[in-house]
């Protein structure tokens, strides 16, 4: 199969930034990969830009407050100048003609969630990454952990928030939450959603309400947990059996405050990331053991970024969440950790491509 690629970024997300750096990164490594690169914008409005000036024109109206450390919308990028065709909606699927692969670089809904992946293969484009089932699962963090508790795999105590639910009957949820979750502190999320949007901590009874209101601005669930005490390890999972996986050694965020949030994430580019994280072989060679056993669990395939927490109050790792498309900029920590495990940007993407043209 030869190397015809369709690159999708952008999106109606809170991500749109993030994406687009991603896809600056892969679109200048294209050329000497061999690629046959697509370009494929999509605003924030839902307009989808075809061809080689998609990608400028979306970084040229891009919030540069939203953008990785040290990029800005004035900085040069691949295809500037190139021609462009708008439409209002997905165009025809003959647009498509003559390309194989679909590679999905849209984070958030919509990106992430499996509609972009069913997308892609309703163009009869083979995707690059994670399939429409297994993202859809790791998108929702609700049915992340329903399916990691049936294997038997550990994760923090929660339990997932309707907006309307807790409209209706405020106390009985908060009494579900301390009889599920146990007593404060909590931790706060959007069910759906990503780059730490929407997370708060609770500590009293007083600041749920809060903590809520701000999930619910992303999504309309929330996942409550209890506040382990931690440190955060991710590891980056590539290939597609579980006896072939390329699994990188844990790397280490280590946040500035409370909470790993957006702006340390993305822009002061994880400061205090570390990899390999200082801890022994034991704790390493578990780590890898549950990188491997949630991404075979939740169906990934390709690539895919395992988050973890060390509970240092019992020693023992918990699985967080599954990221079927993280952040793929100079700064996002799955290229660093992959870095790690001796796949450099270039031969990552090269084996993003093996992997998916294998199908």
């Amino acid at each position: 199969m030869s190397k015809k690629v369709v690159v999708v970024f952008g999106g109606a997300t809170p991500e749109h930034e993030v994406s687009l750096g991603g896809a600056r990164a892969v679109l200048s490594n294209a050329e000497k990969l061999g690629w046959e690169v697509l370009p494929v914008g999509v605003t924030k409005s839902g307009q989808w830009l075809v061809g080689d000036g998609a990608l400028e024109q979306l970084w040229r109206k891009a919030d540069a407050e939203r953008f990785a450390k040290g990029i800005t919308p004035d900085d040069d990028v691949p295809g500037s100048g190139g021609s462009v065709r708008v439409f209002d909606g997905p165009p025809g699927a003959e647009v498509f003609t003559g390309y194989q692969l679909g590679f999905p670089m849209s984070h958030g809904r919509w990106g992430e969630d499996g509609t972009l992946q069913g997308l892609l293969a309703a163009y009869g484009l083979v995707v690059m990454g994670c399939d429409i089932t297994s993202s859809a699962l790791c998108y929702d963090k609700r049915l992340t952990k329903i399916m990691l508790a049936e294997a038997g795999l550990p994760t923090a105590k929660g339990t997932h928030v309707e907006q309307s639910r807790y409209a209706r009957s405020p106390h009985s949820v908060t009494d579900q939450i301390r009889e599920v979750v146990g007593p404060l502190p909590w931790f706060v999320k959007p069910n759906r959603g990503g780059s730490s949007l929407g997370i708060g901590r609770v500590e009293s009874s007083d600041d749920l309400d809060k903590a809520l209101e701000e999930a619910f601005r992303w999504d309309s669930a929330a996942l409550v947990e209890e506040a382990v005490p931690h440190r955060e390890f991710v590891l980056g999972v590539v290939g597609k059996t579980a006896e072939s996986l390329v699994v990188s050694p844990a790397g280490e965020c280590v946040p500035v405050g409370d909470l790993y949030t957006y702006e340390e994430k993305v822009r002061l580019g994880n400061p205090l990331f570390a990899c390999p994280a200082p801890i022994d072989r034991n704790l390493a060679d578990r780590a890898r053991e549950l990188a491997i056993e949630a991404f075979t669990v939740l169906g990934c395939s390709v690539f895919a970024r395992v988050d973890l927490f060390l509970d240092e109050r019992t020693g023992q790792l918990l699985i967080n969440e599954v990221n079927t498309i993280p952040g793929l900029t100079e700064v996002s920590v799955f290229p660093k950790v992959m870095r790690a495990a001796g796949l450099d940007y270039p031969e990552l993407l090269t084996e993003f491509t093996r992997l998916a043209a294998s199908d």
